[in-house]
Formats: structure tokens, sequence, C-alpha cells
């Protein structure tokens, strides 16, 4: 082999051994460019803990027994008027809501936020109660108070002791309404435990989520309309369903809340927040807790789910379908086993009705639990129908019916007729067979004449 023909081969071996080393570093970028494709979701996944500007916080998922979000959970801080919570459950608890309480000297010098009480009013417990929580009245937590148990000292010892019971262990009370006191303190998590339980009485949930109340006159004071001071609640889709504030000054405020959204169920708790910010902790905590906690989608949106009976429509039944996504949020280390659906259609639904009537609900169920609802919606109108809706038949069924009757009818007359033409042929059959055998017998009686033969 030549010189040339040896520096030829090399150099081809060198091109090749390029191009093959090309390839292999093309499939690696592509291989990592897989790889980072693949983990980038988890990445992206990934939530954000907020920093907010409250002392403390806590947010308690109740779907999973789980905190989500906390910050100073166990620090000190002084409640304010998220008190009156444990102040109007007490008085629930212990009171009849249509038990008339007199209002005291006393209860009526409590300043700052009041129902504007007078000595010697007559007001009920319920009254008073909606007062405490939507008003934030100072005078109506003190009236509760001694109407509970005579005085407030005694009170107060029965609002330490229910605390402790729950497993408060940093709270002390010295006080119904939350007036600030050296001894008067709480913390994030044990206003968490108070504020659940509070929520889970069903007039305290509705009185501390009621925008606006209106209480009839008493025996000194003409009508009362309330009007809540509670953020959030008053606001369309926002999850939040009830409340209560505290504020002492600007620099020094609180509040506790109670938030259910597509069966996710959270308690939210803000101490020692100022005015302005307060309500922007509470959005970032509510959307980081939403975001962390992961639930088991069990019904899409639009599923088809039955259908539902409408009364005196043109139509009698209707496809129903589910107005949005269902979730189930289980607790920790449970099975969806436990997860379980049922349908119910509303009995009432009377035409005319239009598309996106509610007319049922998709009901989940985390073991015996009812954990979230879905509404059930229809995807047209439905008319007044005919009179035969009234029997539950619809327009189109009776035009069937009716075009089925009319066949029978038309069926029955055709046999009718074809019945009278049969006899008709068969009576002419039968007398022209007699007239035969009368012309035969004629016939045979001439013959015999003829013939002169007798018998």
């Amino acid at each position: 082999m030549t010189t040339a023909m040896r520096w030829q081969t090399i150099s081809l071996v060198r091109r090749l051994m390029l191009r093959k080393t090309r390839r292999q570093v093309l499939a690696l970028c592509l291989m990592c460019i897989f790889l980072f494709a693949s983990v980038a979701p988890s990445w992206a996944a990934t939530v954000k803990r907020p920093a907010i500007t409250a002392g403390g916080a806590v947010t308690y998922c109740q779907n999973t027994g789980e905190i989500i979000y906390a910050k100073n959970k166990n620090k000190r801080f002084a409640p304010y008027s998220t008190t009156k919570m444990m102040t109007a459950l007490l008085a629930v608890q212990n009171l009849p809501l249509d038990q008339e309480v007199t209002v005291s000297e006393r209860a009526v010098q409590e300043g700052e936020a009041t129902m504007e009480l007078q000595a010697g009013e007559v007001v009920t417990v319920k009254d008073l109660v909606y007062g405490t929580l939507i008003l934030s009245g100072n005078d109506a937590a003190w009236a509760l108070a001694e109407a509970v148990s005579g005085n407030v000292n005694k009170f107060v010892k029965l609002m330490n002791k229910t605390a402790k019971n729950i497993g408060c262990e940093n709270t002390h009370f010295s006080n119904p309404n939350g007036m600030d006191e050296k001894d008067h303190y709480s913390t994030a998590y044990d206003m968490m435990l108070i504020t659940k339980l509070a929520l889970s009485n069903e007039t305290i949930r509705t009185a501390a989520g009621t925008v606006k109340y209106k209480m009839d006159a008493t025996n000194l004071s003409d009508k009362r309309v309330m009007k809540t001071h509670v953020p959030l609640i008053d606001k369309k889709d926002s999850g939040f369903y009830a409340g209560k504030t505290g504020y002492w000054d600007d620099n020094n405020c609180s509040i506790v809340l109670g938030y259910e959204e597509n069966g996710l169920q959270l308690c939210v708790v803000v101490l020692d927040a100022t005015k302005d910010e307060r309500e922007k902790d509470v959005k970032k905590i509510t959307e980081y807790t939403t975001k962390k906690v992961e639930g088991v989608k069990v019904v899409g949106k639009d599923a088809e789910e039955g259908k539902v009976r409408i009364k005196q429509g043109a139509k009698t039944r209707l496809k129903t379908y589910t107005a949005e996504v269902g979730y189930a949020y289980l607790p920790k280390e449970a099975s969806e086993s436990l997860i379980g659906t049922k349908i119910v259609m509303f009995n009432d639904v009377t035409a005319p009705v239009k598309a996106g009537t509610v007319v049922g609900k998709y009901e989940i169920y985390v073991g015996e639990d009812l954990v979230n609802q879905v509404d059930l919606v229809i995807k047209e109108d439905v008319k007044k129908g005919w009179f035969t809706s009234y029997l539950g038949i619809s327009n189109r069924a009776a035009v069937i019916i009716g075009v089925v009757l009319m066949l029978l009818l038309i069926a029955r007359i055709w046999i009718g007729v074809e019945s009278a033409k049969r006899k008709r042929r068969k009576m002419m059959e039968r007398q022209r067979r007699i007239q035969e055998m009368a012309m035969q017998e004629l016939e045979a009686e001439r013959s015999r004449k003829e013939r002169d033969w007798r018998f």
C-alpha cells in the first residue's frame, strides 16, 4: 500500500469516527431534553410557601385532618373579637334561641363596637348572637355571658374550661368580647380548634355567615339592620362561608374563617395582622392550601348522570349533567375505596324550566360522610305541556299515543266494515242458495205436474 493510500484510509476512518461521535452527542442531547421534559412538570407543580405579614396563622384541612400552613401556630397573640366565636357558641349551647334577655346596665357600658343596646331592653338570645357575630357587639357578648352564667366572671371560667377541654393549651380568656387585656390571649392553633368547633354548630355557622340580618323592634328600640364586618364572605365565589374579625387598631387585627369549595373544607386563622394586609394574608395562605391538598376526581364536568322528571312539561323526562368537576378529599392514608356516590333528583321540578336549572345533586361520600355535592342541571328549555302532561305524558308521547289510538280506531272500523261485508256476503250467498233451492223445488214441482207424478 502506498503512502497516499494509507493517508486516504486514515482520513476516511477519522471522518467515520467523527460522524459516529456527532451521532452520540446528538443522542445524548436528545436524552437530556427528554429527561428534563419529564421532570419539569414535577418542578412546576411545586407550590411555593407564601410569605405573610401576620404574626401567626394556620390553615387546617378538615377533610384530611392536617394543618397545611402554619406560622408561629403556638405563639400567643391577642385574639380580639374573634373571642366572640367562643362566647356565641357557649350561648347557643346553653340557652334557647327564643329566650328573652333583659340587658343590664353593665352590659351597655361596653364600648367600641356595639349593638347600641339600652339598659332594660329585652332582646332574644338569637338576636344577641347575631349582634355578637355580625356587628361584633361588645354589649351583646356581655349580655349573653350574663344570661348563660349569671355574671361575667363565671362565664369566663366556663370559656377557659371549654377551651381546655377541646385541646387549647395556650389560651386564656379574661372577658367574653375580646377587649384587650394582659391575660387575654390565644394562638393560631387554638383559635383554629375553637373556630372549627363553633362552625360545626349550624346556628353559629348561619349567623357567622349572614351578610345582612333584619332584627325586629324591641321594647326600647326600632327595627335594626345588621351588616357583616367580615370581608370575603360577602364576595361571590370566594369560598368563605362564615367568619369573625378581630380589631383593636389598624396594626392589631385578626380573623377566623370557614372555607368550603368543591368539597374542600378549611379552617383559616390569621392573628397579629394589620388592617391593610389581613385579607391579603388570608388569600395567600388559602390559595397555597388549595394547591397543596390533592383531591380525588370523582366525576367530571358535563357528565351525564340520570334523568329527572319534569311535571306538566312538554317533555316529562330530561337527561341531567354535572355542572362542575366533583372531588373528594381523603383523610391521610385512607383508601379511595371509601369514596361512594349517590344521585338525588328533585321531585318538584315543574315546567316551564330553563336550560341550566339545577334539578338534582350528585352526592359524594367518604365512608358514610357526605363530603361534596355537585349540581345536576338540564341543558334545554322545557315549555308547559298539553293537558296530558298532568298525567305525566309528554307532548311527543301524547302525539304517538294519539296516532296509535287513531290507527287502532281505523283498524277497528276497517275490521267492522270487513266483518259487515262478510256477513252481507254470507247472507246474500244464503239467499242465493235458498232461491236456487226454491227454483229447483219449483222446477221439480213443474216436472211432476207435467208427468203427473205424485208422492
